[in-house]
């Protein structure tokens, strides 16, 4: 009875001495943000990672922006042809579902925990809700896309010399999730070391259910979760996702933040801090799909393994000096998808 009880209050105790008792830090440890993210001038930014290459943007313009805004969008970046290919890679990977050990999630099939390819019906992969996980760790030609040297030159000047692309997802249609940020769940060593990409891999249709966001989000003060503090941990938590989504968009309205859709066409990215609050918009047409390569990022300092690594170090390759763990779980597939290698510009 006495543990009944303790198990049946438990949360209710938590949430009211959340509200009672002081709160802990509700931002990042200043000591470890981004240079970009403290009172420094941009020239002092853009010297620490002395670009040599050619960019076809205006560094110092695009980071005044992420600064103000959390978030950037880089036009005509990427060859198209990459993403014509890569897509074909993807529905080639659906259609032979059952020789990979790659795992999904799938609305209304395996909605929380992970499943491999060759354990999901290949309709329930083509449908709405489907979503492929790190993808990039069989893809040859997903790791050159993740890391093209345009991608890959702004996110050293916003994280660091060092970085690691440790994280993706492919998707068909519109996640349709609710207002997040990205760095309670895509943790690593250091919550403010995190920068993510969405790589439109069609023109965006306003009917395909685009991904909206709050400019400037990034500097509002971080929800905390209670115990677990602003990050969010699965059954120690006092507060759920939910609960969550419903915050950013209170103290969004609060402080005067209007949500806004993005309309992109293919060879654009967004690349967004990890505290910019976004999700996925309705969708309007069952028909229209949102062909996406979503990439997440953070420097090697923070993510020095593979997330499921039990070793010491991670296999580990690198494109244009950015580090990929292999997964640890699927070594055999590492790199299986192999005709990226011969994409040239």
């Amino acid at each position: 009875m006495i543990a009944f009880l303790k198990n049946t209050f438990r949360r209710p105790y938590h949430q009211i001495r959340h509200y009672v008792a002081p709160q802990g830090p509700r931002d990042f440890d200043s000591e470890t943000l981004p240079l970009v993210d403290k009172d420094v001038s941009l020239e002092q930014v853009i010297e620490k990672v002395q670009i040599k290459e050619e960019l076809p943007f205006d560094l110092k313009e695009k980071l005044a922006f992420w600064r103000e805004n959390g978030y950037v969008v880089l036009e005509n970046v990427l060859p198209t042809q990459w993403l014509d290919n890569l897509w074909n890679e993807v529905e080639d990977t659906i259609e032979n579902h059952e020789k990979y050990d790659l795992t999904a999630l799938v609305y209304q099939f395996n909605n929380t925990k992970d499943a491999k390819l060759k354990d999901i019906p290949k309709e329930k992969l083509k449908d709405i809700g489907a979503r492929i996980n790190d993808y990039h760790s069989a893809s040859i030609g997903a790791k050159k896309v993740m890391t093209h040297p345009n991608i890959v030159a702004f996110l050293r000047a916003v994280l660091d010399n060092d970085l690691t692309a440790f994280q993706s997802l492919v998707f068909k249609y519109s996640s349709q999730q609710s207002t997040h940020q990205d760095y309670p769940w895509v943790t690593s060593g250091v919550p403010s070391h995190l920068a993510a990409a969405w790589i439109p891999l069609e023109d965006v249709h306003p009917d395909s259910g685009p991904l909206f966001y709050y400019p400037g989000s990034h500097k509002l003060p971080k929800f905390h979760f209670g115990v677990t503090g602003i990050l969010y941990k699965h059954g120690l938590s006092l507060f759920s996702p939910d609960q969550f989504g419903k915050y950013l968009d209170k103290i969004c309205a609060k402080f005067g933040i209007q949500k806004k859709v993005l309309l992109i066409k293919k060879g654009d990215i967004l690349i967004w801090h990890g505290a910019l609050a976004h999700g996925g918009s309705r969708i309007n047409n069952a028909e229209m799909t949102r062909k996406s390569f979503v990439c997440h990022y953070s420097t090697v300092q923070a993510q020095p393994k593979h997330r499921a690594e039990t070793k010491d170090v991670s296999q580990t390759s690198y494109y244009n000096g950015v580090a990929i763990y292999a997964n640890p779980a699927n070594l055999a597939q590492e790199d299986i998808i192999s005709q990226g290698k011969d994409w040239i510009e």
